[in-house]
């Protein structure tokens, strides 16, 4: 190696290749620093330096006193605008702004201590401002041919998008925590493309996540679900737009329920999502009440049918068998009044049935002028609507009949139900 690098030497080639960086360095007019001509080197400073332009890290060498500045292509890309002004200037003036920083790197350095820091935030002039920047350093001291310290090299990691991540993520636990507590809501986190569930409160109806999870599709849904919320979500994603969806879900309990689930992206300031934020509602109730509420009026349009079509049957037989029409009216208006009555009693009972007492008693009470003169007995049982309609009628007609020609005619008759 060493006659490798007489030779370069002799040739005048150095150093060797190194990209735009190793260009930059061979046209750089050193003389001008405190560092000398580049012929004049140490071989000390020619190997760190040819060391540093291969490495694909950035790398910056700051040599001498003053230590002035040699540095790699992955650095100029750290350096930004000040590249390559900043090539061969002094450490202290090159970073004017945290030239405090970088005179106690120099005193550690050439005293033959290391330094290192792990998101090291400083305040860097970029776009006209300062601005905040974090980064992992590395610093060691660079011996000379005498063995003592005459530069300091250093490693230089910005880490400013992972820190600004990581408090985001911070930011975001702390709203998903504030929200989780002042609402009775179901609250979730998913990853921008919702692979991972990364929290879940489940409010004790649904389980809650211990730890971040890929596999929430088989705890929460059921395989048959899956497909439509897959296009739902994918959707979303696509159009980086609000999701939402009411679907069934697995229960803590194991049952399944029904929620409303809203969610919307969480995006960095070049619009990509960084995490999407969520709420579900339990709508199990609502779901039954409306289910039950659609069977009530499909049961209610067969009751309004049927009512019809024996109101028509009514006043087809009393229309036709009355002797005069003033009876038939009477008659009509009797038997529709018996109806009514026999609904009444029904709705009460949500047309589940009635009670057959309660069907006979309704049924007899407009045809006696004193409740003592009707005497029930049996036993009491449930009878369907079907059957409570056509007793009330039946009644009725017994009853009218008790008033004209049977023991109601009499003040004294009484009429035994059995």
């Amino acid at each position: 190696m060493g006659s490798a690098a007489h030779d370069l030497q002799f040739d005048g080639i150095f150093p060797i290749g190194g990209g735009q960086l190793g260009q930059l360095i061979r046209d750089h007019d050193w003389a001008a620093t405190s560092i000398g001509a580049l012929d004049d080197w140490p071989q000390s400073l020619k190997s760190v330096t040819q060391m540093l332009l291969l490495s694909p890290v950035p790398i910056v060498l700051l040599w001498g006193e003053d230590g002035v500045m040699i540095y790699n292509d992955a650095y100029s890309g750290f350096a930004g605008g000040r590249h390559p002004q900043l090539l061969g200037s002094k450490v202290r003036e090159g970073w004017a702004e945290i030239s405090d920083f970088n005179d106690h790197v120099m005193r550690e350095g050439l005293a033959g201590r290391t330094l290192a820091y792990r998101n090291q935030e400083l305040a860097l002039q970029r776009r006209g401002r300062l601005e905040p920047v974090w980064m992992d350093l590395d610093y060691s001291p660079v011996l000379d041919e005498s063995g003592r310290p005459a530069g300091v090299i250093a490693i230089v990691v910005e880490t400013t998008e992972k820190v600004l991540t990581q408090r985001r993520l911070a930011e975001s636990e702390r709203r998903f925590r504030a929200l989780t507590h002042a609402s009775s809501d179901i609250i979730y986190r998913m990853s921008p493309d919702w692979t991972e569930m990364r929290q879940l409160d489940g409010r004790s109806f649904l389980a809650d996540t211990e730890s971040p999870t890929i596999a929430w599709m088989d705890d929460y849904l059921l395989p048959e679900d899956r497909p439509q919320m897959q296009g739902a979500i994918d959707d979303a994603v696509r159009h980086v737009r609000p999701f939402q969806q009411e679907h069934r879900v697995r229960q803590a309990d194991g049952s399944i329920g029904w929620v409303f689930s809203r969610a919307v992206p969480m995006t960095d300031e070049d619009g990509r999502i960084v995490e999407w934020f969520g709420a579900a509602t339990d709508i199990t109730e609502r779901r039954r009440t409306n289910a039950h509420l659609r069977l009530v009026i499909n049961e209610l349009n067969h009751r309004v049918k049927n009512t019809l079509a024996m109101v028509q049957a009514i006043a087809m037989r009393t229309f036709r068998d009355a002797p005069s029409l003033d009876h038939a009216q009477e008659q009509f208006a009797a038997r529709l009044v018996a109806l009514a009555e026999a609904n009444d009693l029904l709705t009460g009972e949500r047309w589940a049935g009635a009670s057959l007492r309660a069907a006979i008693e309704r049924a007899v009470r407009p045809h006696q002028y004193e409740t003592a003169r009707a005497a029930l007995d049996g036993e009491d049982v449930r009878i369907s609507p079907k059957t409570a309609l056509a007793l009330a009628l039946a009644m009725h007609e017994l009853s009218t009949n008790a008033v004209k020609y049977g023991a109601w005619s009499t003040e004294e008759g009484i009429v035994s139900i059995g």
